[in-house]
């Protein structure tokens, strides 16, 4: 039965993900992803016919950047170089407040693994572990473009305890 669900829940995803006409790509094939040289910095009025693909190659880059890199403010610099609000209920409004969140905590020890992306119609989203302390987190961060800038962002983290009834919880 429980071969069943999963497989079913992956059969789901599958074809959510061909619905939406998202990209995704794992840990292993951001090497390939961002090999076409992001620009220096976004541009929020880019609206050529690639536009998909150019917030596609923005994610790929901020998420290895952020994710893998623990480089915060190159991640946010090339990416959020201007209005960007804020979800998070633990961080101020704004870029700053954001950098200063991010940069903190990976000052202290957080690290991060297991990172996926998905990117298509204006939005991307970043899928990866964080350790910070004792705890262990599933992360999901949302993000809103504009042309090929991160406007918005939203975020939810799930505890990961070890002691989860499914197996393959979270990843």
């Amino acid at each position: 039965m429980r071969f069943i669900t999963s497989f079913i829940t992956a059969l789901l995803l599958a074809v959510s993900a061909l619905a939406l006409n998202v990209n995704v790509v794992r840990t292993s094939e951001i090497a390939a992803a961002s090999k076409p040289k992001p620009p220096k910095v976004c541009d929020p009025r880019y609206n050529k016919a690639d536009l998909a693909q150019k917030q596609y190659e923005a994610v790929a880059d901020f998420a290895d950047l952020f994710v893998n890199k623990n480089d915060v403010l190159t991640a946010f610099n090339r990416w959020v170089p201007g209005e960007y609000k804020q979800h998070n209920p633990f961080s101020a409004q704004g870029r700053d407040a954001a950098i200063k969140f991010l940069s903190d905590s990976f000052k202290t020890g957080t690290k991060t693994s297991k990172l996926t992306f998905f990117a298509g119609q204006g939005y991307g989203m970043q899928h990866f572990k964080m350790s910070s302390g004792n705890t262990t987190f599933a992360v999901v961060d949302y993000f809103k473009f504009r042309g090929t800038c991160i406007v918005e962002h939203w975020d939810v983290l799930q505890t990961i305890t070890g002691t989860e009834l499914n197996p393959i919880a979270f990843f």
